[in-house]
């Protein structure tokens, strides 16, 4: 294949030409006083007048290390897609469907994982950037007309040494104080008055720009956005009742959900009442007979529980408070533990939402065999269900471990995914994520985004091997 055509491969296409060839207007901003690559979360606020429902409002943003963009309450966008600096993911979409006559407002959180990064995160520093597509709307650009907030209810939870069951490379987890937390920070009518004005860092600026002022290269993301949809409602396995559930004052009780599948998805935890509670989310997927021995994965009875886990803390309102972590998690089982204090509390429920990337099934394979054919569709569908949660703004080897993307895993999955579906768009975007951590040698990383290099030779390879694929 002509060096030529592998250039024409990569090459990244589908945004607005300024946006890939001049400066942007829009600032990376952040918070006054915040430390540039400390742990913390962070949010941002925007509001505006339009004087109709607009038919169009593009939007094109980046965050570091992660983001969530809400448009008068309603969450619209996650990301971006992992990258790295010199090909820094932005997202585009398209604000229009949540926008309203009058006032309005753009609200996002931005957290930085600090030195416990998942091994598959880049960064530069914490930053937001958002610029508007049509420059006629530029006054919502990000810059010092913004303005932001740190919040202190959140601390990193990393995975404890007696939790470990192998191999783990993802970020720490989360304890979120309710009563620390700014409710309704994402909604027009919340009062932002005390919150800081944000601090302009630098222009963001496209990959292919002279003299560029910060690190972060900025490339259009590739990709769709995740699918997000409800999953089933859980299972109680131990003890069986069901929601909500009242835990009296001074009481420790401890509930044991199933999914009856594997998932990765947003847990989403609706708690009223119950001041000074804490409330711990575990998450595995599956049991143990002893420590580092699975056996059956349907079994409970008598069984370990080993994982990560993240910690609510109420803060007493009899309103309906929603906790939802900030990552999506992987599990088929959850255990709830709550643990009351003075004041009951009330679980009102626990639900997931499903999030990856959006492939949609269109292969098959039947066989003529009326005793074989039903077999063979189980094992597809397991297939399918693995292939699905192993893909989602990179291909992953596992969702539970590592979400990491290594070159010979990733063409085997590469493959499923042009037989299942015809989509090769992730597959594109795995092919230059792995070619851009060629070193001088020409050797590849053995998995890519990876701030911690590792080499596999023959994956090096394989990534000649997927694009005589592609």
């Amino acid at each position: 294949m002509s060096r030529l055509l592998i250039l024409l491969l990569l090459t990244q296409a589908g945004s607005t030409a300024d946006l890939q060839n001049k400066a942007w207007h829009a600032w990376w901003i952040a918070v006054p006083g915040a430390g540039p690559q400390d742990y913390g979360v962070y949010h941002f606020r925007r509001t505006f007048q339009l004087p109709d429902k607009p038919a169009s409002f593009v939007v094109h943003l980046s965050g570091d290390n992660r983001f969530q963009l809400f448009a008068n309450g309603t969450r619209v966008a996650v990301g971006p897609a992992r990258g790295d600096l010199t090909h820094w993911r932005y997202e585009t979409v398209d604000l229009a469907p949540y926008l309203a006559q009058g006032k309005n407002v753009l609200a996002a959180v931005v957290w930085n994982d600090g030195e416990r990064r998942a091994i598959a995160q880049i960064t530069n520093r914490t930053g937001f950037l958002l610029e508007a597509d049509d420059q006629k709307n530029a006054t919502i650009d990000s810059s010092k007309d913004w303005k932001c907030l740190i919040d202190k209810a959140y601390t990193a939870q990393p995975l404890p040494a007696d939790q470990r069951t192998g191999y783990y490379a993802l970020g720490p987890n989360e304890k979120v104080d309710g009563r620390l937390y700014p409710w309704g920070w994402e909604s027009p009518a919340y009062d932002d008055n005390g919150w800081q004005t944000a601090e302009q860092l630098s222009h963001g600026a496209p990959r292919d720009l002279q003299d560029g002022p910060n690190r972060w290269m900025l490339v259009p993301s590739e990709i769709p956005l995740e699918e997000q949809r409800p999953e089933p409602a859980l299972v109680f396995r131990q003890p069986q009742t069901a929601f909500p559930l009242t835990i009296p004052a001074g009481t420790t009780a401890a509930i044991l959900l199933d999914q009856k599948y594997l998932t990765t998805a947003y847990p989403e935890l609706v708690v009223s009442g119950g001041k000074d509670a804490e409330v711990r989310l575990q998450y595995a997927e599956t049991l143990y007979e002893a420590k580092g021995h699975k056996g059956n994965r349907n079994e409970v009875e008598g069984r370990l529980f080993f994982g990560p886990s993240d910690t609510y803390i109420a803060d007493g309102s009899p309103q309906k408070r929603m906790y939802r972590p900030l990552f999506w998690r992987t599990y088929r089982y959850l255990k709830l533990t709550v643990k009351t204090g003075t004041q009951g509390a009330r679980i009102e429920s626990l639900k997931g939402t499903f999030t990856a990337y959006p492939f949609e099934r269109k292969g098959g394979l039947e066989v003529d065999d009326k005793q074989t054919n039903p077999e063979l569709q189980q094992i597809l569908n397991v297939g399918w269900r693995t292939a699905r949660l192993c893909a989602h703004e990179t291909y992953m080897d596992c969702p539970f471990y590592e979400q990491l993307q290594y070159g010979g895993d990733a063409r085997i999955q590469m493959m499923i995914s042009l037989y299942m579906t015809g989509d090769a768009r992730l597959m594109k975007n795995g092919i230059g994520l792995l070619n851009s951590s060629r070193t001088a040698e020409g050797a590849t990383y053995s998995r890519a985004p990876s701030y911690l290099q590792q080499y596999i030779p023959p994956f090096s390879l394989w990534w000649i091997g997927m694009v005589h694929d592609y």
